[in-house]
């Protein structure tokens, strides 16, 4: 075994670059999986497991050190591809986005709000809606992380708050494309 990043089948040595490249692809599965359970979630140290083992590709640099690249790789595809952050599914060990998440809003030219869990919290729900989880029939609410919640479970163990009044849509939760706050009735987002 090398020092670095190395494939697991024959410890050959691997360029970051070309691990990065790697571990973004497995990233993005694993986080387009884990959007299909409503109220799922994974941190980022079994994400970092997982792209690893996903990918072939293993390294012993520390995650701290490499994985907010990863989740910026993840986050520039899914914004290039007008699909909802799948960056704000992955969640540090205290249950909160990573500094990572700020990258989201830098690309979508918005501003860091001042709670940026709720921000996430839509980003979630606009994921789980894309991604074709059993989202409730009123349309659910944007799921906050509770701190007594664990990786990977359904919406029982995820906290909510009451979901803002709904805009006049039927009975369909409308968010929007750039922030993904819910809109109010005029249909025209007031954040963007």
């Amino acid at each position: 075994m090398t020092s670095g990043a190395w494939r697991i089948d024959d410890g050959a040595a691997v360029t970051f670059r070309d691990a990065a490249v790697a571990w973004a692809m497995a990233a993005h599965e694993v986080l387009a999986e884990t959007a299909t359970g409503y109220g799922y979630f994974v941190t980022v140290q079994e994400l970092a497991e997982k792209v690893q083992e996903m990918s072939g590709v293993r390294t012993d640099a520390p995650t701290r050190t490499w994985m907010d690249a990863i989740l910026r790789k993840v986050a520039r595809r899914c914004h290039n591809a007008g699909e909802p952050p799948l960056t704000s599914l992955c969640v540090k060990r205290n249950l909160k986005v990573s500094d990572s998440y700020k990258y989201v809003l830098e690309l979508a030219a918005l501003p860091v709000p001042a709670d940026i869990e709720t921000h996430a919290a839509y980003a979630r729900w606009a994921c789980y809606a894309a991604h074709g989880a059993d989202v409730p029939v009123d349309g659910g609410t944007p799921p906050l992380i509770s701190r007594g919640g664990s990786a990977r479970r359904s919406s029982g163990s995820v906290a909510t708050r009451p979901a803002p009044a709904k805009a006049d849509t039927g009975s369909r939760t409308v968010v929007c494309s750039s922030c993904f706050i819910q809109l109010p009735a005029t249909g025209i987002c007031e954040h963007c």
